[in-house]
């Protein structure tokens, strides 16, 4: 049994050895540390005339949150302290056992009447002492210095006492990390890098991965893929911050994955001590077999970053021609052998290496080669895989941009009191759980082989009609508990993918987990936070109607009878004629009296076939006939493009050019050279409608171009050639009190009297 005395006696004569840093350790903990500290208070206490001066009796009590906040930062998760942990971490971990790197020292350590095992838990508990004892002093008397300036209280000393636990973690981690790094290796230079390694392998690796389903894989879907390592204290530090509040989270998955991090590389360190050959000082490598392995996994991601690194250097992109694909590959095969051969200099400190150990050349170049060829030919079937429905529980369907607000749309959910602002995929992907599998996977496989059918950059195929193709991210979950993820691309105007989308688009599911006033929690959640005023409007982006919230709850539950009717197809045959727009403001009490800060908003929009909230709008006064009122109107300008006959006249004077050649689109490999004479024609004709009768006939058919989102259905749209412009007479109640607004003509009803006054005569 270890005697206490000898055991304590071992950890002061160690110290000895390691005075230097712990010195170093306490300039930066016990002397830096309480100097930022006080560094940042006195910024903040000297804004305090300033803020008497503008705020009154209340400034005071501003600027003690303010030194609140401020403390927070300081005391909590804060970039110096991170970089002091890592820094102390590593260079502990080298110094406590640089004695390996030399056989002298190693022959006087050995010489000397202690156990392995115990000169190993003397130097390794002193590496941690050396950090927790100043680290915790330095937090003292910084929270000494806060207290007596007026920047202490309960939630400083919180979060101070969870952001030092945390850092004693990732300390634990890195130093592990290091000390592994320490025990394969005989020379501080290569333990170094081989930390850099340890530190930078995952996130290379799938850097790399990410980057090769990018760009050979049509179906690939960056939602889902997680890009961030696994077995990294890095990312599990990074995972447990709490951003906002400068403090630490409650995540058991993070805290558990940290704690079984140090405790495995812990183990590890351990055994490679036990292990380690006495012959390895002053080497490369510690043990002999670890050597190729790890040339070979670290050569195999390094030439396949190169080779990425040179194909986005050509612009080589697989989906238009393969050309370029040889410089990609011959990068890779440079990589590997300049891979191999650098590391084996390396390993051998002596250039003649580079002529050594050519099998593993040979070795990574053929792992390197069958990883390249998985995603060039996609040989694990991962871009056209469709599962089969029986082994699928449920999937969400989620179109990038569809019946989109304003050209845009957002989704913000309540979480414990606070908005959270989530992606249509996030939204989706946690509340959409459509049952209708069978319908999914059919749409999948059946839109996925016609997409490959077609060449994009072929420009005889794309001047004929092949649909339009919007893109849609689909979840698979399968019953395996596994999730699959797949960037999909549909053509909404092919007959058989328009009913699928009907049984897809149709569903309750599907409405629950897209369009956010489905959702019946919406007004519930708006009810009880009380923290945020609601604003509601109605309106089309030229006029709008405040409506209460009374008015929200009453047009929601219209909203969804609406849409239990609602389909692909009978959206795509409409387009909206108003929008229900809820913008969420933060009722703050501060300064001098309730302010209120814009958070977020978002819509939804109203279509002719919502009878229902029609008929509610119409009978609170808020439905408007029209999208502009007459009353209001000083001059309508009609501008017709007529790209037609421009087109028609470009091409009569290519001809009349005496050209060989009408070149199509894109031919840029040759060069014609045309006099087109007068080639500055212009088409464009506008006229001016100031007549009321004429107005009085427009009215009906225009509509503002707010209202024409971006259409992922391709649904109905304004007259591409058409521009129309409203003036309004001074005093009109116009939104946000405009002079002129852009109004545009739905497709195919442009009436025939003004086609004729602006159609271009030649």
């Amino acid at each position: 049994m270890m005697s206490k005395n000898s055991f304590w006696a071992s950890i002061r004569e160690n110290n000895k050895r390691r005075i230097w840093v712990w010195v170093l350790v306490a300039l930066v903990f016990m002397l830096l540390f309480p100097v930022y500290t006080a560094i940042n208070i006195n910024q903040v206490m000297s804004r305090m005339e300033d803020y008497l001066n503008m705020y009154g009796a209340a400034g005071q009590g501003i600027l003690y949150m303010e030194i609140i906040d401020t403390m927070k930062a300081t005391l909590g998760t804060s970039v110096l302290i991170f970089g002091a942990t890592v820094g102390t971490a590593v260079i502990s971990a080298i110094q406590g056992f640089s004695w390996l790197y030399s056989r002298k020292k190693i022959d006087f350590y050995m010489g000397m009447p202690v156990k392995r095992k115990k000169r190993f838990l003397v130097i390794w508990l002193n590496g941690i002492l050396l950090y927790v004892i100043p680290y915790l002093c330095g937090l003292v008397i910084s929270m000494l210095i806060a207290t007596g300036n007026g920047g202490m209280n309960a939630s400083v000393v919180k979060i101070a006492l969870g952001a030092f636990m945390l850092h004693i973690g990732l300390y634990l981690a890195v130093y592990h990390l290091a000390l592994l790094a320490v025990m394969m290796t005989g020379n501080v230079i290569v333990t170094l890098l081989g930390f850099g390694v340890f530190c930078a392998y995952e996130y290379i690796v799938r850097m790399v991965d990410y980057a090769y389903r990018s760009l050979f894989f049509k179906y690939f879907s960056y939602y889902g893929y997680e890009e961030v390592p696994l077995l990294s204290p890095f990312s599990m530090y990074a995972g447990l911050l709490d951003n906002q509040g400068f403090g630490v989270k409650a995540d058991a998955g993070w805290i558990a994955g940290l704690m079984a991090f140090i405790i495995v590389t812990g183990l590890l360190v351990y055994i490679c001590y036990l292990k380690r050959p006495a012959e390895a000082a002053g080497k490369a490598m510690a043990f002999r077999m670890t050597k190729p392995v790890i040339k070979i996994l670290i050569v195999i991601p390094a030439a396949l970053a190169l080779g990425i690194i040179v194909s986005d250097s050509i612009g080589f992109n697989p989906r238009e021609n393969m050309d370029g694909i040889g410089y990609l590959i011959f990068t890779i095969v440079l990589g590997v052998v300049l891979g191999c051969c650098m590391i084996q200099v390396i390993y051998e400190f002596d250039i003649k290496g580079i002529l050594h150990k050519k099998r593993h050349i040979v070795i990574s170049g053929v792992i390197t080669a069958f990883l390249f060829m998985i995603y060039r030919y996609d040989m694990l079937e991962f871009d056209s895989y469709v599962p089969q429905p029986e082994k699928v529980e449920s999937v969400a369907f989620i179109p990038n941009g569809y019946d989109t607000i304003n050209a845009g749309s957002s989704y913000c959910v309540f979480d414990e009191g606070e908005i959270e602002y989530l992606s249509a995929e996030e939204y989706g992907g946690s509340r959409m759980k459509l049952q209708n599998v069978t319908e999914v996977c059919e749409l999948a496989k059946y839109s996925m082989q016609e997409y490959d059918k077609i060449d994009f950059f072929d420009d005889e195929q794309m001047n004929e009609d092949i649909g339009c193709w919007s893109n849609a991210t689909v979840i698979y979950r399968l019953k395996n508990g596994r999730e699959v993820y797949r960037s999909l691309w549909v053509n909404v105007d092919d007959e058989k993918t328009t009913q699928l989308l009907d049984r897809v688009i149709g569903t309750k599911e599907f409405k629950e987990g897209y369009m956010p006033g489905y959702s019946e929690a919406l007004e519930a959640s708006l009810d009880t936070n009380s923290k945020y005023k609601v604003e509601i409007s109605y309106g089309n982006g030229i006029y709008s109607q405040k409506l209460g919230k009374e008015n929200l709850k009453e047009l929601l539950e219209m909203y969804r009878k609406d849409l239990e009717n609602a389909n692909f197809t009978n959206i795509k045959e409409s387009a909206p004629i108003g929008v229900v727009s809820v913008e969420l403001r933060e009722q703050v009490s501060a300064y001098r009296g309730e302010r209120t800060y814009y958070v977020g908003d978002f819509g939804m929009n109203i279509y002719p076939v919502y009878e229902n909230c029609i008929e509610y709008l119409e009978e609170k006064g808020y439905y408007m006939e029209s999208q502009v009122r007459k009353e209001d109107i000083m001059q309508i300008q009609v501008i017709n493009y007529n790209s037609e006959a421009n087109a028609r006249i470009r091409e009569q004077q290519l001809t009349q050019a005496g050209a060989d050649t009408i070149l199509s689109p894109g031919a840029e490999e040759v060069r014609v050279y045309y006099d087109y004479g007068d080639s500055e024609i212009s088409t464009r004709v506008q006229v001016d409608y100031t007549e009321e009768a004429d107005i009085e006939k427009i009215i009906p058919y225009i509509m503002p171009q707010d209202l024409f989102a971006y259409r992922w259905d391709n649904g109905k749209m304004q007259e591409d050639d058409y521009e129309v412009k409203v003036y309004f007479k001074s005093g009109s109640e116009v939104y946000l009190n405009y002079d002129l607004a852009y109004y545009g003509f739905m497709e195919g009803e442009v009436p025939e009297f003004v086609q004729e006054d602006t159609t271009y005569h030649e």
